[in-house]
């Protein structure tokens, strides 16, 4: 009885080199192609197609393990997240997917629930699997951990915020002129007195952020008084300060949250007691997380590029990756735009 004669499909092409010779091409040549380098190495558009459209056809898995040996790389860098809740982490992670899926890099998320021992041991697994980078929305106490992250020779980018004293890893945050665009909305709506409702976080961006804050009511020539600043641990309330900063004549007729879930949290305080928002009581706030925006809340906020911020500590990475000699990357992700909602004109 015969035998069938294997089709391109049923052989089972392993390495690279049978894979190149087929194609009558060098295994380099096929590398760059399959390691999304075709562009950087100037490699035609014809070559590059007739390239992905024969592994297709003969479905060859490239072997991860024996291209990381020979490149001294694992195509996989750690995403450390602080937690995954709305859709924050989505979102950055879709700018991420789209930098690193030009050359086919695999991130590894993890996550601390804001836990500083955990992270800890986050980062050690990260770095002991040997990732080619690592993009983290760092704790503010975590100097020590990220300072040894970077002296292992693992690169680093910060993501959202950088905490004090470590300019020499790099970072990529939100343009602090968010807090510019919402405040303004509010003092064009006639209000002098504003609250700021933030929490104690001694990271570069807060501190910049809280500048922002100052600055834009003192450039409209009003004052901002210190008791109108109010900073609180990360997860406790802020009703009794809410309470003080809306009392008496000369009360706060507006607040401004620096984050979405500080935000809600007032909001249903404040139509607890009976306040009406935004007659009584005008709110604001950056970020633009979809609970802001669902029926019966409907906040003012500033739309935040999320996705660019992905993209741009993707972008970071990768350079540093390429160029292990280089300096830190500072980044600052400009753009935002006002969403009206839990904001009116003052009661004359």
């Amino acid at each position: 009885m015969g035998t069938d004669t294997p089709t391109k499909k049923q052989e089972r092409i392993t390495t690279l080199s049978g894979l190149a010779k087929n194609l009558g091409l060098s295994p380099t040549t096929v590398s760059f192609v399959l390691n999304g380098q075709a562009k950087e190495r100037k490699i035609s558009d014809a070559t590059v197609q007739r390239v992905l459209e024969y592994v297709r056809e003969v479905d060859y898995v490239p072997n991860a393990l024996a291209r990381g040996l020979r490149q001294k790389r694992t195509h996989a860098v750690g995403v450390v997240f602080p937690h995954l809740r709305g859709d924050w982490a989505h979102r950055i992670m879709q700018g991420i997917v789209d930098v690193l899926g030009e050359s086919r890099t695999v991130p590894l998320i993890v996550c601390h629930h804001g836990s500083g021992e955990h992270e800890i041991e986050l980062l050690k697994s990260l770095v002991e699997r040997r990732v080619d980078g690592i993009i983290c929305n760092p704790i503010a106490d975590g100097f020590r951990r990220y300072r040894q992250v970077i002296e292992r020779g693992t690169p680093m980018v910060f993501l959202g915020d950088s905490p004090r004293n470590l300019d020499e890893i790099s970072y990529v945050g939100w343009d602090p002129g968010a807090v510019e665009i919402a405040v303004k909305h509010l003092i064009e709506l006639g209000h002098k007195r504003i609250g700021y409702l933030g929490i104690k976080d001694d990271r570069k961006m807060a501190r910049m952020r809280q500048q922002a804050f100052r600055q834009t009511i003192e450039e409209a020539g009003l004052k901002c008084r210190d008791g109108d600043i109010v900073l609180n641990d990360a997860g406790v309330e802020f009703d009794h300060e809410v309470d003080r900063l809306i009392s008496g004549e000369d009360g706060c007729t507006a607040m401004f949250a620096l984050y979405d879930d500080i935000a809600i949290s007032v909001l249903t305080y404040l139509r607890n007691k009976g306040v009406r928002c935004p007659e009584d009581v005008s709110l604001a706030t950056i970020g633009d997380a979809p609970l802001v925006s669902a029926p019966g809340y409907e906040i003012t906020t500033v739309h935040a590029p999320v996705e660019d911020e992905g993209r741009a500590a993707a972008e970071c990475l990768n350079e540093l990756i390429k160029q292990p000699k280089r300096g830190a990357i500072h980044r600052i992700v400009p753009g935002g735009y006002l969403i009206r909602g839990a904001t009116t004109t003052t009661v004359s």
